[in-house]
């Protein structure tokens, strides 16, 4: 498992819809070029109206991953290992828990 040389691929998760802008979601998960599997992929963690998530849990790949000032991340074999968990929540304080999933935009 390794990404291309010079190849960055960029994955899109979402929220589902919710009235709240706020309540939703959108997390890009990077692979940098050249990514390999003890290789540390970022996420990116934003709320629906696109200011970075201070703080938070981003439920994904079979794992609770920290957010912290809009990012968290995963290694690469976490991911590949995690990769048919159906679960992609993000959990924050004082907010209800949103599930999503991959979206392509």
């Amino acid at each position: 498992m390794k990404t291309p040389e010079g190849k960055r691929i960029v994955l899109t998760f979402l929220s589902h819809p919710m009235k709240d802008a706020k309540a939703r979601w959108c997390v890009r998960l990077v692979f940098e070029g050249g990514s390999v599997a003890s290789s540390d992929l970022t996420l990116n963690v934003e709320d629906g109206e696109g200011t970075p998530v201070k703080e938070g849990l981003f439920e994904f790949a079979g794992k609770a991953l920290p957010v912290k000032d809009g990012l968290a991340t995963i290694k690469y074999r976490d991911f590949i290992a995690g990769k048919s968990e159906p679960g992609v929540w993000l959990h924050r304080r004082g907010v209800v828990p949103v599930p999503g999933g991959l979206t392509f935009v």
